[in-house]
């Protein structure tokens, strides 16, 4: 036990370094989400992919967040991460959600929309508000959300400085607030133990699916000043979660809701060859990728780097250009 690891951690300095490690030797940890998320389903099913299509190359795929994620990957803890375009960008430059810390200059992305992750605001049977009349006049509310420090769960204060609130502020109205893993949540919607609920999953969210099979409720569409607030004051972008995705909960309408860029990001210590590897096997397989997640199922190696929130890493662009798809 104690040789394997001291192998491990061997092996993880050299990645780091930015060294090409022989065949038997290369192995990430790569961050994905909360366990029973779309990004953790995402990761874990991809580093299976990857592992078979690149030889000697080993994937420890690891639960994260999308706001811890980055600061991971400059760190050196992790070498590929799933992260938000948004919590990138500002990581990058020590901005917003990271103001006081030293710019994370060593972030580069691979590609964008890597299974681009929707909000889901449900509403559970025998409620009525909807959200404006929730947070301004609801009492005695039972809320769940994504654990504390997730990016949904950021995003949470953020709706509700919206409305001029905090957790404080609504604790005093007899608000409880359940902030735990997707899995948990969707238990404690199941088990009546929630009235409301807001977080992020890629479509179709697993928990969602859970939530919908032992009880019903509604999704509700974001009100359009939100997602305006929400594209002014943090570059979030907006969509939809088609018609027939959650019968249950939305029948067959389309439910009007903020949209999350997601990023797959590395570091610039991470050799060339390495994400020119895994860069390539992603793209030489995009057809297998909606197996492991449906949100995959738009994802184009062709655009994937057209918006830019941070460097792109010299073995993705080696690979980009090699296919044509960027000039110069």
């Amino acid at each position: 036990m104690i040789h394997r690891f001291i192998a491990a951690a061997r092996t993880a300095a050299i990645l780091v370094m930015g060294t090409t490690l022989p065949a038997s030797a290369q192995t990430v940890e790569w961050r994905g989400g909360s366990i029973g998320g779309g990004w953790y389903t995402i990761v874990s099913g991809a580093a299976k992919l990857l592992e078979d299509k690149v030889p000697g190359l080993t994937i420890k795929a690891v639960p994260g967040g999308g706001a811890a994620n980055p600061v991971a990957v400059q760190q050196g803890q992790a070498q590929l991460a799933m992260s938000i375009d948004i919590f990138a960008s500002m990581a990058a430059a020590g901005t917003g959600t990271y103001q006081g810390r030293p710019p994370a200059d060593k972030l580069r992305m691979i590609g964008q929309s890597f299974g681009d992750t929707p909000y889901h605001f449900i509403r559970a049977p025998g409620q009525t508000m909807d959200i404006a009349t929730l947070f301004k006049e609801g009492r005695n509310i039972r809320f769940g959300g994504a654990s504390n420090g997730a990016t949904d769960e950021i995003a949470l204060r953020w709706l509700l400085g919206v409305y001029g609130q905090t957790y404080d502020s609504l604790r005093a109205r007899g608000w409880r607030f359940q902030l735990a893993a997707y899995a948990d949540l969707a238990a404690a919607y199941r088990d009546n133990q929630i009235d409301y609920a807001f977080f992020a999953l890629g479509l179709p969210g697993s928990a969602v699916v859970d939530m919908a099979t032992g009880r019903e409720g509604e999704l509700l569409d974001i009100p359009q000043d939100v997602m305006d607030a929400f594209k002014q004051r943090h570059g979030m972008g907006s969509g939809v979660i088609p018609a027939g995705t959650y019968p249950r909960f939305q029948g067959t309408r389309e439910v009007k809701t903020l949209v999350m860029a997601t990023t797959l990001v590395t570091s610039s210590d991470v050799s060339e060859d390495i994400v020119y590897k895994i860069t390539k096997a992603i793209c030489e397989n995009v057809a297998d990728l909606p197996r492991i997640h449906g949100s995959l199922k738009d994802y184009r190696c062709e655009t994937a780097i057209a918006n830019r929130p941070v460097p792109v890493h010299p073995g993705a662009l080696r690979y980009y250009r090699e296919r044509g798809w960027v000039q110069g």
